[in-house]
This record gives C-alpha cells, structure tokens and sequence, in this order.
C-alpha cells in the first residue's frame, strides 16, 4: 500500500522511512511517538504513525484512472522488473537462520550452563578424584 501512496505521489521515502509529500497531507496526520525512557537508544525507540482520512482511498481511486499508467498488473509496484530486486539465496537464508536463531538461544545458555552442566561435572569430578587416605600399616 505504501508503494502505491509513493506511487501516486502521496509518500516519499523509502521502506520503514516513508514521510508525507504536500498532496499526502491533505488526507493524512502524521505524529511523532517516543518511548523517552532514558538511557541507551537502542532502548529509547521513536517512531511516526499516519492517519488516513477516509477520503484518501476515493483520491487515490481517481488517481489511479487518471494515471493507469502508474504500474502495469504484471509488474511490481515500484515500477522497475524483478531484475533490480536481488532474491535471496538458500545459504544467506540458511546463515540468516542460523543467526537468529543463536539470538534467541544465546539466553538460556548461561543459566543451563550454571544451574545444569557445573554442578553435574563437579559431581561426576568429586566422584573421580574421591580417594581413601590409605596409612600404612605394619606387619
């Protein structure tokens, strides 16, 4: 949908940073949020929200007659072919995989390694290196 508001001109911008050209605010209000927790950034997260108008669809409708040319059926929304558009291998997607899931495992594997895999070596260590002082004894 974002793709076909930049289309007719009602966005600028890009994926995850599109913003309002002058025809897009007449039919939609854009906020700025903030979390504003303090500390680290990553951990204070901002973003903008926009609210259509329930005009904007009858806008974009006749704006999709009068320029049919916008984009074709068969093509993709952003005008271009699927040339410019590089698909993903089975390896990135395997490595990407693999990635994600180390991040969500990487959690639970210190306190498996202190509350299961320690006390059971130092059990197992206790029972290997347990000897009997053994004094001599005289005939």
């Amino acid at each position: 949908m974002n793709e076909l508001l930049k289309l007719h001109g009602y966005l600028y911008g890009d994926p995850g940073a599109y913003g309002l050209t002058e025809k897009g605010q007449q039919y939609a209000e854009e906020k700025y949020h903030s979390r504003g927790t303090g500390g680290y950034a990553q951990y204070n997260p901002s973003w903008e929200t926009r609210t259509w108008s329930d005009e904007t669809s009858a806008a974009l409708k006749a704006d999709m007659e009068a320029n049919p040319g916008g984009f074709e059926a068969g093509d993709s929304l952003s005008g271009g072919g699927d040339d410019d558009v590089p698909q993903p291998s089975w390896k990135g997607l395997a490595i990407g995989g693999v990635v994600v899931g180390a991040l969500l495992i990487a959690p639970h594997v210190k306190p498996f390694w202190n509350n299961k895999v320690k006390p059971a070596t130092k059990r197992l260590r206790a029972g290997f290196t347990k000897q009997e002082s053994v004094e001599p004894t005289e005939p």
